[in-house]
């Protein structure tokens, strides 16, 4: 089963598309991508994050050549974790390395990380482009994905090998996610808030942890803010800190926060990205 899942603003995955073909068949994964290119349309900006798949590779290479693909950390960690005898120490370190926002910190977190790790237990991170799997190397807003569940729906059909006829299959993944897509319309039509429920929790969470944080005002709209661990600058119209998180995520970081309390900016919940809102 070939399966597109889309993370909506909410932090929840939405399906979006799904067929039956041929494992590891590079036409067939070619044939999924072409009519996912007639559905959303020749303007529609996507990126990719799958499973390590040469099919899938191709596929992406061939129909959306332009497009940024990275591949799902979870499914790295996986095939770590095999490789390695289930050593807790190599997942623990290579979590904290891809998720890492910035250049400087994901280059001390791999020193780090080759420091106290057998060369032999990474031989599958040097066979894999950096560029594919850390956070801090992902060119646009990312909205801290690292991972995409499966529906549940979609998962239990996939993992339970039942021979039923292919409509049946089709009927029993479509129906219940059509009932999916009515429960999130009705959740529009009654949640009258600018942000999702998720991109409010994260601010609050982040509004806490500013509470530590000390600000001087530069020039113009250009800030820098410490902690007792870190010194960042931010840059207000051009939407940067040089934490990486308000690129990487689409929400104001830590840093960013402080800055527009001391400006006494109330509107910060324009700052996060579109995609976060409850009207897209």
């Amino acid at each position: 089963m070939y399966i597109l899942v889309s993370l909506d603003g909410n932090h929840e995955p939405l399906l979006i598309a799904f067929s039956l073909g041929t494992i590891k068949c590079d036409d067939s994964w070619v044939w999924f991508m072409r009519r996912l290119e007639e559905c959303l349309g020749d303007s529609t900006k996507v990126s990719f994050i799958s499973h390590m798949s040469e099919s899938i590779d191709f596929a992406v290479r061939r129909v959306y050549p332009d497009s940024y693909h990275d591949y799902c950390c979870k499914n790295i960690a996986e095939k770590i974790r095999a490789s390695t005898g289930s050593n807790t120490v190599v997942e623990q370190l290579f979590w904290k390395t891809c998720k890492t926002y910035n250049m400087s910190d994901f280059y001390a977190c791999l020193n780090n990380l080759q420091n106290k790790v057998n060369e032999n237990d990474l031989h599958l991170l040097d066979k894999i482009v950096i560029a594919k799997w850390v956070r801090a190397f992902f060119p646009k807003v990312r909205f801290n994905v690292k991972f995409i569940d499966i529906p549940d729906v979609v998962n239990w059909i996939k993992t339970n090998r039942h021979e039923l006829p292919i409509t049946t299959v089709i009927q029993m993944v479509h129906d219940p996610m059509q009932g999916v897509y009515v429960q999130r319309a009705a959740f529009r039509g009654e949640f009258h808030g600018l942000l999702t429920p998720y991109a409010l929790k994260v601010l609050q969470k982040i509004f806490i942890h500013s509470d530590s944080c000390r600000v001087w005002h530069i020039v113009g709209d250009i800030y820098e803010v410490s902690t007792y661990l870190t010194t960042e600058s931010v840059q207000l119209e051009r939407r940067i800190c040089t934490c990486g998180k308000w690129q990487k995520c689409g929400i104001p970081s830590d840093q960013l926060i402080t800055s527009l309390q001391r400006l006494e900016i109330e509107e910060t919940q324009q700052m996060v990205n579109l995609k976060l809102t409850t009207a897209v």
